[in-house]
């Protein structure tokens, strides 16, 4: 016979998981509102020639996978128990990409990215100052030229730029 939820590490697990699955799933729903706000700001979604269609597309991948997450939780033979040490480098660095995504707009694309990186592999375990330093420029010079040279769409350079 199943054990009862009531008082368990399982219920609390499954409860943080669920926070973290709503968190996430509320950091897409608030982009598809920006790419979908009238009018279009970046133009239209669906124009897959427009600044807004690459976007639109993560936010909404991004809300389905909290969707799933959030499923994934509460179905009947899912185990979701945090292990000590590693839910708190997981919150850590779910607080640093919410950080990031609100001090994009001041900092620039250029300091938060080249800050954020090596921080997120510093949280996983990453002590090599050469990787570190490595992942702060190689990573965020790529994904920026990608977006900005090859596709056209630009990321905020921020006040303090």
């Amino acid at each position: 016979m199943r054990k009862p939820l009531t008082n368990s590490p399982l219920l609390i697990g499954k409860l943080l998981s669920s926070l973290l699955a709503f968190g996430i799933v509320a950091i897409g729903v608030s982009f598809l509102r920006i790419v979908h706000g009238t009018p279009p700001p970046y133009g239209a979604p669906g124009d897959i020639g427009s600044a807004a269609f690459f976007p639109g597309l993560v936010a909404l991948l991004v809300t389905g996978l909290g969707v799933v997450m959030l499923l994934a939780t509460w179905r009947a033979n899912a185990n979701v128990v945090f292990e000590r040490g590693r839910t708190g480098v997981a919150l850590i660095a779910f607080i640093l990409m919410l950080a990031m995504a609100l001090l994009i707009n001041v900092a620039g694309i250029w300091l938060v990215s080249m800050l954020a990186v090596p921080l997120l592999a510093v949280c996983f375990g990453e002590r090599r100052w050469y990787v570190l330093l490595a992942l702060a420029v190689i990573p965020p010079t790529v994904v920026i030229h990608l977006f900005e040279g090859v596709m056209g769409i630009y990321f905020p350079r921020g006040m303090l730029l």
